[in-house]
């Protein structure tokens, strides 16, 4: 039997990832609000690399361990 994670998500006004890790990034103004992506020298990129502009994500969570 499985347990379900809990996701915590962490506001970008509180702290951010260490660089190049990759994590959920919660960007609200896009069709799809959830995505892949990771931070590197201050400017957030999604899992393709496509940049995304200041503001743009709000949260950030980290990847779930998966099934247990």
């Amino acid at each position: 039997m499985t347990h379900p994670e809990t996701i915590h998500w962490v506001p970008v006004t509180e702290r951010v990832p260490d660089d190049d890790t990759t994590v959920l990034v919660y960007v609200p103004d896009h069709d799809e609000p959830v995505w892949l992506g990771w931070l590197a020298d201050g400017e957030w990129r999604l899992i393709d690399a496509t940049p995304l502009e200041d503001g743009e994500v709000q949260a950030w969570a980290e990847m779930p361990g998966g099934p247990l």
